[in-house]
């Protein structure tokens, strides 16, 4: 049974179950776990977000575990604890903290953990990639609870900020908050090229705008998404529909040197990624975060990396610490940009296909659904 941690709970709860690519999702019954482990947290979900990444699962683009429960953006509220458990900064969790937490668990043990890479963990749990199987089965946000396993960075959500803003926070912003610091930050007066204007490259448009960019430039194949960055931050958008090879040559002309000091590729095509590396200036940097589907090659001139003296990083996910970093961030910014503009208004859990459908359209950044019925 529950330990003493805990609130009146029901029996079972109910989800939406991920069974094969273009297939409805299926709301099933599942049991609440009737004890939790030292560590573990147990949280009502009070909203999710609909992540790009779920869109290319449902549609088959993507290949994870069926069947699953999907989803990795949530805000939830904290109504069960296991002995010790904690937010990242050694806090004791309380019941009824509202929270947000990463979107992976790591054992803290292994050779990945100890060098400063949890998110590389070779033990990982992966929320909204796991399937049914393993323990509780709660593991994904498309569902009224979720389990979080010991070794999972929770955080608190600020209260100045509504859930629909707190719960992508964990996916594209706290990514673009690693991109920014694995690239070593942006400098005050450096000019910046952002090649993507979904939600990763509106958030990094105000991250270097705060940071002191003097010229913030974004680059989108969807001219009315590169426009709404506008509203956070960017200087100057180009439309790469209308003239897809001139994203180096407006760069160059924009911020008027000889190429930018930083790019970063934020949207998954490999041509974004070579027009960023053509952008930079002498001694210029590049951080690519959206290139994760196998094959997705970009030719690297050694010549030209090293007569240039050119810097290309990557990333994938982030540590614990860049999504309290990220939260503190949209905390301190939010009376200054319109975070919610960037999500739909809320459905209710049960019209979660129509949300999908939504999210295909693109009528929003994100589209949110209220799983736990918290209002």
């Amino acid at each position: 049974m529950y330990s003493k941690r805990s609130i009146e709970l029901p029996e079972t709860c109910k989800a939406a179950v991920f069974e094969a690519p273009n297939r409805p999702m299926q709301f099933t019954q599942f049991a609440l776990p009737q004890e939790m482990p030292p560590g573990a947290a147990l949280c009502r979900i009070r909203l999710s977000t609909i992540c790009g990444s779920d869109l290319h699962t449902t549609s088959g683009r993507r290949i994870e575990p069926a069947p699953s429960i999907l989803g990795h953006e949530s805000v939830g509220e904290v109504v069960a604890l296991g002995e010790g458990a904690q937010y990242w900064n050694g806090e004791p969790l309380q019941l009824g903290d509202r929270v947000s937490w990463t979107i992976m668990a790591s054992c803290g043990r292994c050779a990945f953990c100890g060098r400063g890479l949890p998110q590389k963990c070779v033990h990982l749990k992966k929320y909204g990639h796991m399937p049914m199987e393993v323990w509780p089965g709660l593991t994904g946000g498309y569902a009224e609870y979720i389990y979080l396993y010991p070794g999972t960075g929770i955080f608190a959500a600020p209260p100045v900020l509504e859930d629909a803003v707190v719960a992508p926070a964990n996916c594209a912003l706290a990514t673009v908050v690693c991109a920014m610091e694995t690239i070593g930050g942006v400098a005050p007066g450096e000019s910046v090229l952002i090649c993507g204007a979904g939600l990763l490259g509106t958030y990094l448009a105000a991250l270097v705008k705060e940071a002191g960019a003097r010229r913030v430039m974004v680059a989108d194949a969807d001219a009315v998404r590169a426009e709404n960055t506008l509203r956070f931050g960017a200087d100057a958008v180009f439309s790469t529909s209308v003239e897809p090879d001139a994203v180096a040559h407006w760069a160059r002309e924009v911020c008027g040197g000889d190429g930018v000091d930083v790019a970063f590729e934020v949207c998954g095509d490999p041509c974004a990624a070579s027009a960023a590396l053509d952008a930079l200036r002498i001694g210029g940097r590049l951080l690519v975060a959206g290139l994760v589907a196998p094959g997705s090659v970009f030719p690297l001139d050694g010549n030209q990396l090293t007569r240039r003296y050119l810097t290309v990083k990557g990333i994938h996910n982030y540590h614990p610490a860049h999504l309290g970093k990220g939260l503190e961030f949209l905390a301190a910014t939010v009376g200054k940009y319109p975070y919610p503009s960037l999500v739909s208004p809320i459905l209710d859990f049960d019209d979660i296909q129509h949300a999908f459908d939504l999210a295909r359209q693109r009528v929003s950044a994100r589209v949110a659904l209220r799983c736990g019925g918290i209002a």
